[in-house]
């Protein structure tokens, strides 16, 4: 590929038909301009023209993105893509079934009652969205989404590869009304090859990516993570890969991109530790579980302690002789003081069984908190591992205003934490999940300028 490299356009300067700017010189060739497209008919009201050549956006104050257009068509396996994009300034609209997205009735629920506007897990990830309603499966419904794509900048979806095209909305479809149009698809396995219209779940997902085969105990099965961990990687590496494509059109003069996610593939390359390929190709074996403990650090792991568990963590021959003292003070057994445990991690390792039992000894005597604190003091590893109230008190969070409250209307103050990242010039926005269809009279009508009566006639006729 030949890159042009582009100088920012003006807002309305004069462009040619590919929608480069004409009589200016950039440091490489031609400078570009990002063309907008122009009239598109959806069938409902005043056809839209999103204009010409758009200036390059600029992020408000405070947030690290420009206000980007997404239209966010996302089902679980991706919608932590959109709440990234929002949370850092993207201008992202949910655009949900005109009954709500299915999401909305997830438990658990705000005060334990169930509500299309009380679900933990929609106002988690859809937070700083918009929402409009629309049935995609009317035609009315898919003309109205045209005249929204025409004027955005990012599409999101998840549905099965070629349900999109099937409704006449696939990128090659969009893309001939928005040229600078970036869609996102994250789909279980991709949109091409023998597996892509294989369905799935979280435990297909782990399963078929291999990582069920590091997960669980030595002597146990295969065991799947807590909470649908398969979604994350995919989600970011989408998000990750909207904003290069958005770069390639606005800074490097390219058109919008089609981005494919295959799920099984971002989970892969996420367990790069004693990678199983790697392992198999280097040795010809599998890489073994090891559980909440290690094999060749001892003792490593979680360990019981009075009051829940605290992980712990002996590498060094000095740490080792610190915790056998330690061990050796509070249970007065001489067997830690054992000339055989001294020394590296390797030289542990026939006794590890022997280790392990007199290391729950002595932790089951102490609370976290004591084994923290202590072995602070005494310059060892010992962290509690921490419960969801835990983390909620947790001075550290706390200090660094991780967790934060916003106001819904149907639930009052929900806490949050944080987003991924935070500094002085740039922080997450903070606005709450919204309303089933609350955007949709700005949308439908400020932006589109269907009139109130095209409105309702569109609500008797269930499009939005």
């Amino acid at each position: 590929m030949e890159w042009e490299w582009p100088i920012l356009a003006q807002a309305g300067g004069p462009t040619d038909d590919s929608g480069r700017v004409r009589g200016q010189e950039g440091l490489g060739g031609k400078a570009s301009g990002r063309r907008r497209p122009v009239s598109v008919d959806g069938g409902a009201g005043t056809a839209y023209n999103p204009g010409t050549p758009m200036p390059m956006q600029m992020p408000q104050e405070g947030r690290l993105l420009p206000p980007y257009r997404v239209l966010d068509l996302s089902g679980p396996e991706a919608v932590f893509c959109g709440k990234l994009l929002a949370d850092y300034g993207a201008d992202v609209v949910r655009v949900e079934p005109v009954g709500g997205d299915p999401s909305r009735d997830k438990g658990p629920f705000a005060g334990d009652e169930p509500g299309s506007e009380r679900s933990l897990y929609f106002l988690f990830y859809n937070t700083n969205k918009r929402s409009v309603t629309l049935d995609l499966s009317s035609e009315r419904g898919r003309g109205l989404f045209r005249r929204l794509a025409a004027g955005a900048d990012v599409v999101v979806e998840s549905f099965a590869p070629g349900y999109m095209d099937s409704l006449g909305l696939g990128y090659e479809a969009l893309r001939e009304i928005n040229p600078g149009l970036v869609m996102a698809s994250v789909t279980p396995f991709g949109q091409t090859g023998p597996w892509k219209d294989y369905k799935s779940s979280d435990l297909i997902a782990l399963a078929a990516s291999g990582f069920m085969q590091i997960t669980g105990e030595p002597d146990g099965p295969p065991m799947r993570q807590g909470n649908d961990q398969s979604h994350f990687p995919g989600a970011q590496y989408a998000a990750a890969a909207i904003l290069a494509a958005l770069y390639h059109r606005d800074m490097l003069g390219g058109d919008g991109q089609h981005i494919d996610v295959s799920l099984h593939e971002a989970l892969i390359t996420y367990y790069t530790d004693a990678h199983p390929a790697l392992a198999w190709m280097q040795l010809g074996e599998n890489v073994t579980r090891v559980g909440a403990t290690s094999t060749l650090v001892i003792p490593l792991g979680a360990y019981p302690s009075s009051d829940g568990w605290v992980s712990a963590g002996i590498i060094t021959p000095r740490e080792w002789d610190t915790l056998a003292e330690w061990i050796y003070e509070v249970t007065r057994n001489e067997e830690v003081l054992n000339d055989a445990y001294r020394g590296g991690n390797q030289d542990r390792a026939p006794h590890n069984d022997i280790i392990t039992a007199l290391v729950v000894d002595f932790t089951t005597r102490f609370t976290s908190e004591e084994l923290f604190h202590e072995g602070q003091r005494r310059n060892l590893v010992f962290i509690p591992v921490n419960t969801v109230s835990d983390l909620l008190a947790d001075p550290q969070l706390e200090e660094s205003n991780f967790w934060f409250g916003l106001e819904h209307p149907s639930t009052g103050s929900v806490q949050y934490p944080l987003g991924v990242f935070d500094s002085d010039e740039v922080s997450p926005a903070m606005a709450s999940a919204p309303l089933l269809g609350q955007d949709n009279e700005a949308i439908y009508g400020g932006e589109l300028g269907l009139t109130e009566g095209e409105l309702e006639e569109l609500r008797q006729e269930g499009v939005i």
